[in-house]
């Protein structure tokens, strides 16, 4: 409270209110810890000194976390962001005067592994030029750099893991496991999930030094070093890790399908449970409850594509309640009702208007193809033709040679069979 109030040394001086068992406050701290004027403290709003000085603040104990920003010679302020995240408060303290960017920016991706010896980040990503990034097709570093955040941020917030939050983690790497041969990633990541989901198996509790130390130290863990590519942006708080986590879990969803895995419900109760549980925006997982309420998972238990049909509604959804109305929305990538038209010219079809009334309108009432669109998600997602591309590591997908021979002919009859339908 003395920094707050009277200290004459910092610009500006920032207190973060959170739980005890939040790690946001000491993250930002280290993003934090190579600009000048500007310190950060973090206050634990269930101690006796944190409910003092919360209470001298009037901050609400319902929306922590929180933080409160003091420059010298003004009143403190509640610092506003989209999402109450780590990146997107450490993006506006960096906005302050005379603050600027830190330069040795502690990255979530382990900042050893991210290489900026080419120059600054471009937006949130190290690739130079975006003109170089194909936009129709999705990439494995973006699926890599989600199950890094997932694993390095998310789940590692918590103290401790067990009940629900344990189990949502172990259905997750399971869903992973199941896939087997079309599991949408490197030999070496599928070994990390395969190892992952043996020491899994027989505990009830982690905590958080356990969990640290074994991603630390477990072979295969995946570690992008080029952050974002299909899921850049121009802007640094745009698209990124969410753009990610669609990513992988479309990929995920796809592998379930062509795997056959025998438990229609496992894909739905892995996401489900991992964003119910982890997602570090509160509000999109509250929005993300709401959704899941309105489109109903159908198991449709003989129908192996019901998994990534429902994923793709799920998505579509959320796009439209958002396009337009949402500061989240990166223009250049603005969030559409997907397959395009350009993308998947099949996938849609006017709709028949018996009415002469409405004859007008029948141009802009579209129905879906769902046998297309699932040809379409199988051609996006499917492990061999996610792209390798700006990966670091030598080892190019040692089992995609393979996958290839069998699959081509498999796509090409699908393919054929659709067109054979128009």
């Amino acid at each position: 409270m003395e920094h707050m109030e009277a200290d004459d040394r910092v610009l500006h001086f920032v207190l973060i209110f959170e739980e005890p068992d939040s790690y946001m406050g000491k993250e930002m701290i280290l993003d934090m810890s190579s600009c000048s004027n500007i310190l950060l403290r973090r206050v634990d709003v269930t101690s006796a000194d944190g409910l003092v000085i919360a209470e001298k603040f009037s901050i609400d104990m319902r929306a922590v976390p929180q933080v409160m920003l003091s420059t010298i010679s003004q009143q403190p302020r509640v610092v506003d962001v989209n999402m109450k995240t780590r990146y997107f408060y450490v993006y506006q303290l960096e906005l302050l005067p005379e603050v600027g960017k830190p330069k040795a920016k502690l990255n979530w991706q382990f900042s050893n592994n991210v290489d900026t010896s080419q120059g600054p980040l471009n937006g949130n990503s190290n690739i130079k030029d975006h003109m170089s990034i194909n936009w129709e097709r999705s990439y494995l570093a973006d699926i890599e750099s989600a199950m890094n955040y997932m694993f390095t941020v998310e789940v590692s917030a918590n103290k401790k893991l067990d009940g629900k939050k344990l189990e949502a983690v172990k259905k997750l790497v399971e869903a992973f496991v199941q896939t087997k041969d079309h599991f949408p990633g490197r030999s070496s990541t599928r070994r990390f999930m395969e190892g992952l989901n043996g020491w899994l198996a027989d505990r009830s509790s982690i905590h958080y030094d356990v969990w640290s130390a074994y991603l630390q130290s477990a072979k295969g863990f995946p570690k992008a070093n080029h952050m974002w590519v299909g899921c850049s942006s121009d802007q640094p708080t745009l698209r990124g890790y969410p753009c990610g986590l669609w990513t992988m879990f479309h990929a995920l969803s796809v592998a379930c399908s062509n795997a056959k895995v025998k438990d229609s419900h496992l894909f739905y109760d892995a996401m489900t449970g991992y964003i119910l549980n982890f997602f570090s925006c509160l509000e999109c997982r509250k929005n993300f409850g709401k959704e899941i309420q309105e489109i109903e998972f159908d198991s449709e238990a003989d129908d192996q594509h019901a998994s990534m049909l429902w994923l793709w509604r799920l998505h579509n959804s959320v796009n439209k309640r958002l396009h337009n109305h949402s500061t989240t929305e990166d223009q250049s990538h603005p969030k559409l009702q997907f397959p395009t038209e350009e993308d998947c010219s099949h996938c849609q079809h006017p709709a028949v208007v018996a009415s002469k009334k409405f004859n007008k309108l029948k141009d802009h009432l579209r129905i879906w193809d769902e046998q297309y669109v699932v040809e379409y998600l199988k051609q996006r997602y499917s492990v061999q033709n996610l792209l390798n591309d700006y990966l670091d590591d030598d080892e190019k997908m040692e089992s995609h040679a393979a996958l290839n021979k069998n699959n081509i002919r498999q796509h090409s009859m699908e393919r054929l069979l659709l067109e054979n339908r128009s």
